[in-house]
C-alpha cells in the first residue's frame, strides 16, 4: 500500500484596517473603497467588517509565507493607492487614538450580535481590528465537505492537532506583545495593549466592560485540552449554546453561520476555522514588516511540529522556563498562568514587565531554530524589538509624551485626528520596503 505523504503546511492571512478621512478622523469609507478596488482590481479579496469604517484584506493560501506575504504586500499596496484616490487614509493599527462612535452595516448577524451583547459593548466591535493569520490543520483531520474535525481515534496527526492548539495558546501572550499597537482606546491610554482589553474583557484582563466579558466561552482566551474528544465536546457545546442566544432574540443559528459549519461560532484568540486552518486571531494589526516576521517564525514552528510530531508539554517547570526543548518535547506553563498572570502582565505592559520580556525571548529563542537561514533576515524586526524591548505601542506613546502628553492626559478628537495621520503617513513606503525585503529572501 502506497504511504500517504504529509502535505505541506500552507498559510493564509486577514489585514483588518481602519479608514480615516484626509485629515486623520474616522470615516465610514469602508463601502466607496471596496466598490473601487473591486471595480479596477477584482482578483484581491477585500471585503467589509461590522464597521463602516473597517475593511478586511484576506490573502490567498501559500505553502510559502514570503510567497504568500508578496502577494499580501501587492494587494495592500494596491488598497492603499485607491485609498488615496478616494481621498481616505488606511489606519493600520489596533485602535484609533480618539473617541468615536462606529456606524454598523445594517445585517441579521449584526443586529443579533448587538442585541446579545448590548448596543453600548457591540460598538467595541467597531473600534478594534485585528490582525488574523491561517495555518493549515495536520493531514488528514479535517473534513472539508462537513467543514469538521473528523472524530479519529489512535491518530498521530489527531494528537499534533490536540498540541498545537494548546502551543497557540500558550504563544498567545508572546505574539500580542510583539503586535501590540493599541495603547489608546476613546482617547485614554488603558494599556499596552488596548484592544486586548476591550474585546477580550473579563475577569483574567480586569475589564468587566470589554466585548465578551459576559460571554467569555466565545471570546476569551481558552484553556489547553487534553485530547481531540476534548475539543469536539467544547466546539459542540458552544454551538448548542449560541443556538440557544440566538434563539433567545429571535434569531436562528442557520443565518448565522456564514459557511455552514459548527466551527463559525467563536471570537477567540485561537480558533480552528472552517476553512481547515488554525486561526491564530489575537493581535492588534501592525506594521508590515512586523506582521511578516511573526508570520514566518510561528509558520516554520507549526511545520516543525507537524512533519515531526514534536509533542506539547503542559507543565510547572514551564513556568520558570518557558518552550524548553530537548529535541522530542516543548515544554509550556499550566493554562492557568498563561491566562490568569501573563495574558494580564503582556496587555498591560508588555515588554516593559521582565516575566513578558523572558517569556518572548524564549518563544523567539525556541521558534527561531526551525527558521531556514535564508529566512532568518524576515525576523529582524522581533530581534530589534527585543533588544530595544520596545513594541509598536511603545513608540507610539514615546512619540506622544516628547509632544507633551501624559498617559492620564485624554486626547482631544483635533489631537487623535493629528496622532492617526502622522502614524499613518509612512505606511505605503512601509508596504513596498517590506515587499522588496521579501523579494530578496524568496529569491
Amino acid at each position: 500500500m502506497k504511504k500517504k505523504v504529509q502535505k505541506t503546511l500552507r498559510f493564509g492571512i486577514e489585514f483588518e484596517l481602519f479608514t480615516l478621512d484626509e485629515k486623520g478622523y474616522m470615516a465610514n469609507g469602508a463601502d466607496q473603497l471596496i466598490a473601487r478596488v473591486k471595480r479596477e482590481h477584482p482578483e484581491i479579496d477585500i471585503k467589509r467588517e461590522c464597521g463602516k469604517n473597517m475593511i478586511e484584506i484576506t490573502t490567498p493560501v501559500e505553502t510559502d509565507v514570503p510567497a504568500a506575504m508578496i502577494r499580501a504586500m501587492e494587494n495592500f499596496e494596491v488598497v492603499a493607492v485607491a485609498a488615496t484616490e478616494e481621498k481616505l487614509v488606511l489606519y493600520a493599527y489596533g485602535t484609533y487614538p480618539g473617541a468615536f462612535t462606529p456606524e454598523f452595516h445594517v445585517h441579521r448577524r449584526y443586529r443579533a450580535q448587538q442585541k446579545i451583547l448590548g448596543k453600548q459593548r457591540f460598538a467595541i466591535a467597531g473600534r478594534c481590528v485585528g490582525l488574523h493569520i491561517h495555518y493549515s490543520l495536520p493531514w488528514g483531520v479535517f473534513d472539508d465537505i462537513k467543514k469538521i474535525i473528523k472524530p479519529l481515534i489512535r491518530s498521530k496527526n489527531m494528537q499534533t492537532m490536540v498540541d498545537i492548539y494548546n502551543l497557540c495558546i500558550a504563544m498567545d501572550p508572546a505574539l500580542f506583545t510583539f503586535a501590540q499597537s493599541s495603547p489608546l482606546y476613546q482617547g485614554k491610554y488603558l494599556a499596552k495593549d488596548s484592544r486586548v482589553l476591550m474585546y477580550r474583557g473579563g475577569k483574567d484582563l480586569d475589564s468587566p466592560e470589554g466585548l465578551y466579558a459576559n460571554l467569555p466561552e466565545f471570546g476569551a482566551l481558552q484553556q489547553y485540552k487534553t485530547t481531540s474528544t476534548d475539543i469536539l465536546s467544547q466546539i459542540a457545546d458552544r454551538f448548542v449554546d449560541w443556538a440557544e442566544i440566538l434563539k433567545s432574540v429571535g434569531t436562528k443559528i442557520a443565518m448565522f453561520s456564514k459557511h455552514g459549519s459548527i466551527l463559525d461560532n467563536t471570537w477567540n484568540p485561537v480558533k480552528i476555522n472552517s476553512h481547515g486552518t488554525m486561526e491564530i486571531r489575537g493581535m492588534d494589526m501592525n506594521h508590515p514588516d512586523i506582521i511578516a516576521a511573526i508570520a514566518i517564525l510561528v509558520k516554520f514552528l507549526l511545520k516543525e511540529i507537524q512533519e515531526k510530531h514534536i509533542r506539547i508539554l503542559p507543565a510547572d517547570t514551564g513556568v520558570e522556563h518557558p518552550f524548553s526543548f530537548d529535541g522530542k518535547t516543548i515544554v509550556i506553563p499550566p493554562d492557568s498562568f498563561v491566562r490568569k498572570n501573563l495574558q494580564r502582565r503582556a496587555a498591560y505592559e508588555g515588554l516593559a514587565d521582565d516575566v513578558v520580556f523572558n517569556y518572548c525571548q524564549a518563544f523567539f529563542r525556541m521558534a527561531k531554530q526551525f527558521v531556514p537561514e535564508n529566512r532568518e533576515k524576515i525576523l529582524q524586526p522581533l530581534e530589534d524589538m527585543l533588544k530595544s524591548r520596545m513594541t509598536t505601542s511603545d513608540r507610539i506613546v514615546a512619540q506622544l509624551e516628547k509632544s507633551g502628553w501624559t498617559k492620564e492626559k485624554e486626547l482631544t478628537p483635533a489631537e487623535a485626528a493629528e496622532v492617526a495621520l502622522s502614524l499613518s503617513w509612512d505606511l505605503y513606503n512601509e508596504i513596498l520596503t517590506t515587499k522588496e525585503r521579501l523579494k530578496k529572501v524568496a529569491a
